[in-house]
């Protein structure tokens, strides 16, 4: 059995007192930042987790941030995602806070069921990623203060939320002017999942530009799904059957730009010369595919410390109506196109 963790060797790995460490376990407050800080850490290290968990119950906080991640059935959480975790993780270490990672199986957040995280101290606050569907408080929780809740990709201000997300339609503007400037003039959009928001934020600003330079009747939508390499392949199909095919392709994500020109280059087409192919979202291996892909990087790792930084805003009281933060993507041009 191992050996029981005690304040002495707590006391003994940090070089403070016991009277120190019990204080900075028990009442933190009686005691620097810096060092409560150390002290957690060691504990942590040295398995004295249950202690800790302890002291921020009797203290009402966990100083963790629970981040709610929704998926589509049978797949995992996207590779966007977790790049946003990166920055949340990094954000939230350098603040002395903890992360907490759920998958949802589903499409759906509720906000009883966070009210429910916050109230059990399972988590201090909550970062939702992409949530397709936000269910508002009930009218039992309408006139609470703020919730220290952030919309990560997706703009709920309008529901009560401070979102930080990508500017999403500049991003297709700069794919419709670069492939017009090629001379393209009939175009394609590989749509994502029919109905999503984000699906249709970013045929809409196809459209809208396209219509805008002139060109919305030479816009043939493909029907994709949930942004996977095998929903651009099945695309792929739809597109090679096509009697007139557009010489450029616009796509909903990279994963499913990658599997369209995947299926193009079997059937014998090139690319760029037969079909232009653009993504979106920036993942690093589009630099390494052949072609490698033309894209728009979504600035996923500022997003999750952005929206770290917000939480810390509304926790100290320096937000108090929620506020939208749109950061800027950037177009990388490459082979594809």
């Amino acid at each position: 059995m191992a050996k029981r963790v005690t304040l002495a060797d707590l006391a003994e790995q940090t070089g403070l007192n016991i009277s120190t460490i019990s204080r900075a376990l028990s009442r933190p407050d009686r005691v620097s930042t810096e060092t409560r800080r150390l002290v957690e850490k060691v504990a942590s290290q040295l398995g004295y987790a249950t202690n800790i968990a302890a002291r921020n119950l009797s203290r009402g906080t966990s100083d963790t941030i629970l981040v709610l991640a929704p998926s589509f059935e049978g797949q995992a959480i996207s590779p966007v995602f977790t790049q946003i975790l990166l920055g949340v993780c990094e954000e939230a270490k350098s603040l002395g806070l903890n992360v907490m990672l759920q998958q949802c199986l589903g499409q759906t957040v509720s906000a009883s069921d966070v009210i429910r995280h916050l109230q059990t101290g399972v988590a201090d606050s909550v970062l939702l990623v992409a949530v397709e569907n936000w269910l508002p408080p009930t009218d039992g929780h309408a006139g609470e203060t703020i919730l220290p809740v952030v919309s990560i990709f997706r703009d709920l201000t309008a529901s009560g939320l401070t979102s930080v997300m990508t500017q999403e339609a500049d991003g297709y503007v700069a794919i419709v002017d670069h492939l017009v400037a090629r001379g393209h003039r009939q175009f394609a959009f590989v749509s994502g999942p029919e109905g999503m928001h984000h699906e249709q934020v970013r045929y809409n600003a196809v459209r809208h530009r396209l219509s805008q330079l002139g060109l919305d009747r030479k816009l043939v939508r493909l029907e994709g799904g949930p942004f996977d390499m095998p929903s651009g392949q099945k695309a792929a199909e739809s597109f090679l059957a096509l009697k007139n095919r557009p010489s450029a392709v616009i796509c909903c994500s990279d994963a499913l730009a990658l599997g369209f020109m995947h299926a193009i280059l079997d059937s014998g087409l090139r690319v760029p010369d037969d079909v232009a192919i653009a993504g979106f979202d920036g993942m690093d291996y589009t630099a390494f595919t052949t072609p490698s892909l033309t894209t728009v990087i979504q600035p996923t790792l500022e997003i999750g410390r952005v929206a770290v930084q917000v939480l810390t805003d509304l926790h100290n009281g320096r937000i108090t109506t929620p506020r939208l933060v749109a950061l800027a993507p950037s177009f990388v041009i490459r082979q594809s196109t």
